[in-house]
């Protein structure tokens, strides 16, 4: 089980700074006029077909969109600016997602929608409750859940995020669980007190599976860090 983490130690768009390095004002001016450079990078990665490059890109102007509070639009533009790089990459249920958070008022995000929606029509989600499960954080980042198959069982690993005023900085809270288990009428329960890695947490994690979703609900207490939790509706992204 994890709990806070500097940011020297998380991957993604978070700086790394020296740990614990004070933060000014300034220095949050200066990376907010940043989010312009993130997007015209990524529309160059984009357009020379390095869509991975431009995900990563497109994914730090989301967080300093959000981080910055930026026009709604600006942030909806950087949605789908990373929905589309998933598009073309052929992960159309991660594409879904991003579009999700999207302006759905906005022209761009309806046209781009109707492109991923008929991909998925193709290729719709197979039955059964294995694959990857998100959840959106904030600031370019998800809490996820993956349910894998194992013999009769399944292997099923949560790893949940609470993105404070300051994550981009100093990183994130953190919390994470994973269990081997049946799944009986759609349905999982972890258990914290029987988890030798949950540090004699007591806490019950059910688990509810749909064809596109799984919800989750929490009793007691996981020993997540502050304001992580396994809870809510995940959207159900691959297989």
């Amino acid at each position: 089980m994890k709990v806070w983490l500097p940011a020297c130690l998380v991957a993604g768009c978070f700086l790394c700074p020296s740990a614990w390095a004070k933060i000014d004002e300034p220095d949050i001016k200066a990376d907010c006029l940043k989010t312009g450079i993130y997007a015209s990078a990524g529309k160059v990665a984009y357009q020379q077909g390095d869509y991975a490059k431009a995900q990563e890109l497109f994914r730090d102007q989301v967080a300093w969109s959000e981080f910055c509070h930026l026009p709604a639009s600006a942030t909806s533009v950087a949605y789908n600016n990373i929905a589309l790089t998933y598009l073309h990459l052929g992960q159309y249920g991660k594409a879904l997602a991003w579009l999700g958070l999207a302006s759905q008022q906005d022209q761009k995000t309806r046209v781009n929608l109707a492109q991923v929606q008929s991909k998925l029509a193709l290729k719709p989600l197979a039955e059964g409750p294995t694959g990857l499960y998100w959840q959106y954080a904030g600031q370019g980042s998800w809490n996820t859940l993956e349910v894998k198959p194992e013999g009769s069982q399944f292997v099923i690993h949560f790893s949940g995020l609470s993105m404070g005023a300051m994550s981009l900085y100093y990183g994130p809270n953190t919390g994470e669980f994973s269990t081997v288990t049946t799944i009986k009428d759609q349905q999982a329960v972890y258990q914290g007190i029987n988890d030798e890695n949950a540090g004699g947490a007591d806490c019950r994690v059910t688990m509810n599976f749909s064809r596109q979703s799984a919800v989750l609900n929490t009793v007691g207490d996981c020993g997540f860090g502050h304001n992580v939790s396994a809870a809510g509706t995940f959207q159900r992204v691959s297989e």
